[in-house]
């Protein structure tokens, strides 16, 4: 049974079968990158799912995702931007919080906001030659899909402060052996074993399913998500962020004034 929204169409696709929702993330010329409207029909199309949807897959095909559009940023005005990051922080926070598991299958790249959402699932299944990275810094920004609070919860503020910092980007292998990555598969086979791990979780308890999720992921409920947003949102005006955006724009190093 295919279950693709008209609405959402060009920038997702949505299948169910045997109540495993399988997700894919449509954008292939931008690399799957996240404007306003992809953030929203992820978010609704999560919400809305069938009663009898047991697990969730996301995927993104050879390249799962870029993070948000850079376009957005560069044209798009005050509110605009905000607008995308209260509706990215929704997103999140609805992967983080829906009461069935989620599984992220990571092929290429994930970065920044790709990243992000890939933190907020529950299982991350990767290619061997996936990269995840969050390099915000080098716009003059920080992570503010949940980034900061969400990685430093999972790896430790040093090693999250380092990753960060140095914008490192991380392969497959490396990022599993941060408990980042659950289990790396040969490339191109990640939605394959996310599909199939999905499949044994949908045979398994979804009241002890759901009430696992609650408790593990408890402790990040506590985080400072909204003073993340808040300090994103104050560094796009500033000089360094509008410098950081226009450089990156325009391919050219960014001259930072501090």
């Amino acid at each position: 049974m295919t279950e693709t929204l008209e609405a959402e169409q060009s920038v997702l696709e949505g299948s169910a079968e045997a109540g495993v929702l399988q997700v894919v993330l449509n954008r292939p010329r931008k690399r799957n990158a996240f404007d306003l409207n992809m953030v929203r029909s992820l978010t609704r199309l999560i919400d809305g799912r069938a009663e009898d949807t047991r697990v969730i897959v996301l995927s993104g095909g050879d390249f799962f995702c870029a993070g948000a559009d850079i376009a957005v940023y560069e044209s798009g005005t005050q509110a605009e931007i905000g607008e995308l990051t209260r509706a990215a922080g929704v997103l999140v926070e609805t992967i983080s919080t829906v009461p069935i598991p989620v599984i992220a299958a990571v092929e290429g790249m994930a970065l920044g906001g790709g990243f992000e959402v890939a933190l907020a699932a529950d299982l991350v299944i990767a290619g061997e030659t996936a990269k995840l990275g969050l390099p915000e810094v080098s716009l003059g920004l920080i992570p503010g899909w949940g980034g900061t609070q969400r990685l430093a919860a999972q790896v430790g503020s040093r090693k999250a402060k380092q990753l960060i910092m140095l914008q490192q980007r991380l392969i497959a292998s490396d990022a599993e052996a941060l408990g980042l990555v659950n289990e790396v598969v040969p490339a191109g086979q990640s939605l394959d074993r996310a599909l199939e791990v999905a499949r044994q979780l949908a045979q398994s308890s979804a009241t002890a399913l759901a009430a696992t999720k609650e408790m593990v992921s408890g402790a990040e409920r506590a985080l400072a998500y909204g003073d993340e947003r808040t300090t994103l949102m104050r560094l796009f005006t500033s000089a360094d962020g509008v410098e950081g955006v226009n450089a990156f724009v325009e391919k050219r190093p960014a001259n930072f004034a501090r």
